[in-house]
């Protein structure tokens, strides 16, 4: 499989980026919140989706850890007809005593006929 393609590296100045992008009637793309894995003790996961009946559909998604000023990214791309999903997880890095640690994902959801949207979710996460 080929490498994902980059996410766009101004995508912050994209403007407010929600968690659900719609495409229209019946396609959409959606960024679950980042969580504490109940099946890997230690991990944080997160699941993106994009959903478009008959067409082809891409999804990059970007998890970004943020510890003590230094970033952390985990970069996944899946690709599929009708329906795509991306599973990102990374080790928690918190430390009992410390303050929760930001987790965001960002995700560009492509369709086959050009259409392109982004979503972004965040979490701050003591596991």
């Amino acid at each position: 499989m080929a490498e994902p393609p980059p996410l766009p590296e101004d995508i912050l100045k994209l403007g407010p980026l929600k968690y659900l992008f719609n495409f229209g009637v019946k396609c959409e793309g959606l960024s679950d919140l980042p969580h504490i894995s109940r099946h890997k003790p230690g991990t944080v996961n997160v699941q993106t989706r994009t959903t478009c009946p008959g067409k082809g559909v891409e999804i990059t998604s970007r998890l970004t850890r943020t510890y003590r000023g230094t970033k952390t990214s985990v970069t996944k791309s899946n690709q599929g007809t009708g329906l795509t999903t991306v599973n990102v997880s990374m080790n928690c890095a918190w430390k009992k005593g410390t303050k929760k640690i930001r987790y965001e994902i960002y995700s560009v959801h492509r369709l086959s006929d050009g259409q392109i949207g982004y979503t972004q979710n965040y979490r701050e996460l003591a596991c």
